[in-house]
């Protein structure tokens, strides 16, 4: 037990978990563009993992090190390896998520429901897709605004009774949510099936199975590693599986 807990500690509460899953999407996202570089890959960890650690610990002041720390880092790799043009698109993409909770400026987008949950896809579509590829695509950017925004409803549900202000399953009702989430999931495979190479399109595909089978599961009184873990795996699968197909 004590070694399961030190490795929640370690994987899940420091955020390094999330940021792996959200790194290998964009693995994913990059080998089907033929875009993949282990630099790029390195700078999407460290972004992601600087940005949810600011999100969950921001009011402490060991957080706020770390993640002056982290900005130093990011900067000095990407102003090393990539150009001018790179570094200011990922300033704008650190300033916009930035604001998604920045209480402590007054600017908290995560209190207003109908922006929220679509923000969080919005930030990890210019993440994944606008940030590390040279030229804009669009395919990809919806396909991970919609599947992104469909896999963070679930969680909004279990924080139906913690959250002190309105939030969507609180406007539409729990399973409405679900609804949403299925209709985004299938808009994002349609726009996969059309858009990418075969094998990452069946391998997104079969993805979305799982996390529709995962929203209709998902209820308040889950345990909490049915969100933390299940659900963010959702981010990595598709990378899985598409070593598996091959």
């Amino acid at each position: 037990m004590n070694v399961i807990n030190l490795l929640k500690n370690i994987l899940l509460k420091s955020q390094i978990y999330v940021s792996l899953c959200a790194t290998l999407l964009g693995v994913f996202i990059l080998q089907e563009q033929e875009s993949y570089q282990n630099t790029l890959a390195f700078i999407l960890f460290l972004t992601f993992w600087n940005g949810y650690f600011f999100t969950v610990y921001h009011r402490r002041k060991f957080a706020k090190i770390w993640n002056i720390l982290g900005f130093v880092l990011i900067s000095s790799i990407l102003l090393k390896y990539f150009d001018l043009n790179f570094y200011l698109k990922w300033l704008i993409v650190l300033v916009l998520g930035f604001i998604y909770n920045a209480d402590f400026l007054n600017i908290n987008l995560r209190k207003f429901s109908l922006v929220k949950t679509f923000y969080v896809g919005f930030i990890w579509a210019l993440s994944l897709v606008w940030f590390p590829l040279k030229e804009m695509n669009w395919a990809w950017f919806f396909i991970i605004f919609f599947y992104t925004s469909a896999i963070t409803f679930p969680f909004e549900i279990r924080d139906l009774k913690r959250d002190d202000f309105p939030t969507l399953p609180m406007k539409i009702g729990i399973q409405n949510t679900k609804y949403l989430s299925y209709l985004f999931l299938f808009i994002s495979s349609v726009l996969a099936i059309k858009f990418l190479k075969l094998d990452y399109a069946l391998a997104f595909s079969i993805n979305a199975i799982l996390a529709a089978i995962l929203v209709n599961f998902s209820h308040q009184k889950r345990a909490d590693w049915y969100y933390s873990f299940l659900m963010e795996s959702l981010s990595v699968m598709p990378f899985l599986i598409l070593v598996l197909l091959k």
